[in-house]
């Protein structure tokens, strides 16, 4: 399935929609006719100078900027909408490599399932941490999140920036560098770290003692079971109301991500113990997902592990005692 299609698998695009910060690459065109809203936090001429100043941005794309119609932090998705007066009336969402930058992920859920009409959808493309730059950094906590949440978070956070920079990493291969791989087919072991920890505590001293202008991160770090898990808990907790459709598995460096706003049909209520025993399913996957390399290669037999530690102290002393007879003898 095409790069397109998978983003927008779950979405009706007959309806009115929202891409979040497309720049210079839409996954809808205006000019195709297609009913959409651009959101981002620069308006159009910032974003067109912008581009011309960039170097990955090739000067023959730059005519593909559309115009924006919602100036704003995406964080604030909710409130951008309800002041164009479209609470509630739209059709989809889009956010492609968006969602990962946001310092308030919860803010921008709950907005965009207030921005939905009922049986709307948010889909989204995201970068999987195991094949991009977040290579070396432990996945997003929700402690994380609730703690942007309840500060109120506006930018990424000194620490954030601090792990953004000190963990980070570029991806070599055939002498080029590059910001990520793909994890179907390409070897992990490209990844080489930045090596920049003294600069990067540096600069997070400063930050501490006088926090900057916004500069901008990957505030949150996932795979598709990691993800998964943060958006089950939150609903769990109360903090989100959509359910899940879909997360898909990885596709090159990206995952996707669908989540629907109930259209108003009565559900049975998950019980406690059904929502314990999926969790706990999510949770064994992110944690065979972060590398419990013992455990990769399938279930081992009963004992193994001790068995094999006997043994290997076995060895160790027989070895001890043909040293200690060695030098008793040159002795």
């Amino acid at each position: 399935m095409a790069r397109t299609d998978q983003i927008l698998k779950h979405a009706d695009i007959s309806q009115k929609g929202i891409e979040v910060a497309p720049y210079f690459n839409p996954t809808l065109r205006k000019g195709d006719g297609n009913d959409i809203l651009v959101l981002d936090v620069f308006d159009t001429d910032r974003l067109r100078q912008n581009a011309t100043t960039d170097a990955l941005i090739p000067e023959s794309r730059l005519a593909e900027i559309e115009d924006v119609d919602l100036v704003g932090d995406a964080s604030h998705i909710g409130d951008l909408v309800r002041g164009a007066n479209l609470e509630g009336q739209i059709g989809f969402i889009i956010s492609s490599h968006n969602f990962e930058h946001l310092p308030n992920p919860i803010l921008f859920l709950q907005g965009a399932y207030a921005a939905l009409k009922p049986g709307g959808v948010l889909s989204m493309a995201v970068p999987d941490c195991r094949a991009c730059f977040d290579f070396f950094r432990m996945p997003t906590r929700l402690a994380d999140w609730l703690a942007a949440f309840h500060e109120g978070r506006k930018q990424p956070s000194s620490e954030i920036l601090f792990d953004g920079a000190a963990m980070g990493a570029w991806y070599i291969a055939q002498g080029k560098t590059h910001p990520g791989c793909n994890i179907a087919s390409d070897d992990p072991a490209g990844f080489v770290p930045h090596q920049a920890l003294d600069a990067a505590y540096d600069v997070y001293k400063r930050d501490k003692a006088q926090p900057g202008e916004y500069r901008d991160a990957h505030c949150s770090v996932f795979f598709p079971e990691s993800l998964e898990l943060l958006l089950t808990d939150l609903r769990k907790l109360g903090l989100i109301s959509f359910d899940v459709v879909e997360v898909s598995q990885t596709v090159g460096l990206e995952f996707y991500v669908h989540l629907r706003k109930p259209d108003g049909a009565a559900s049975v209520p998950e019980t406690d113990a059904a929502f314990y025993e999926r969790r706990q399913v999510l949770l064994r996957r992110v944690v065979e997902n972060m590398g419990a390399a013992p455990y990769a290669k399938g279930r081992r037999p009963a004992g193994f592990a001790s068995k094999h530690i006997f043994r290997a102290a076995s060895k160790v002393r027989k070895l001890r005692r043909r040293l200690a007879a060695w030098t008793s003898g040159k002795n």
